[in-house]
């Protein structure tokens, strides 16, 4: 169970308490993350942890560098996945398939949103 609390003061801003530090939220991206920038770090955040978890898992690499660039429009993720090493096609397809079990953040989304990943070197 995850559970959060939520106050604002003023209007669009809120303030998080849950598990670590507070995370503050905001109307507009000029003045801070959004609620929907929020999500989009959540499953880039997510997405990584488990490139790298099946990474350790089958390759025995616990330390392995990577960037993610998240974007969303229209109900469509798309993610850059930057790797230091090009992955073969069948990898690429064990990775992903990975991805999608054990991404739980991508699972809690509604089935008509679309999360496109690609590989590209670092």
């Amino acid at each position: 169970m995850y559970q959060t609390e939520i106050s604002g003061d003023y209007l669009y801003h809120t303030r998080s308490k849950g598990y670590g530090a507070s995370v503050e939220l905001f109307g507009v991206t000029e003045d801070g993350e959004t609620p929907m920038s929020l999500l989009n770090i959540a499953l880039a955040s997510c997405v990584s942890m488990c490139i790298q978890s099946y990474f350790n898992l089958y390759h025995k690499i616990s330390e392995m560098p990577l960037k993610v660039d998240a974007t969303y429009e229209n109900r469509a993720f798309t993610l850059n996945c930057f790797l230091e090493n090009e992955l073969a096609t069948d990898e690429e397809e064990k990775v992903l398939k990975f991805v999608k079990s054990k991404c739980r953040v991508s699972q809690v989304l509604a089935e008509d949103v679309q999360i496109k990943i690609n590989f590209l070197p670092l």
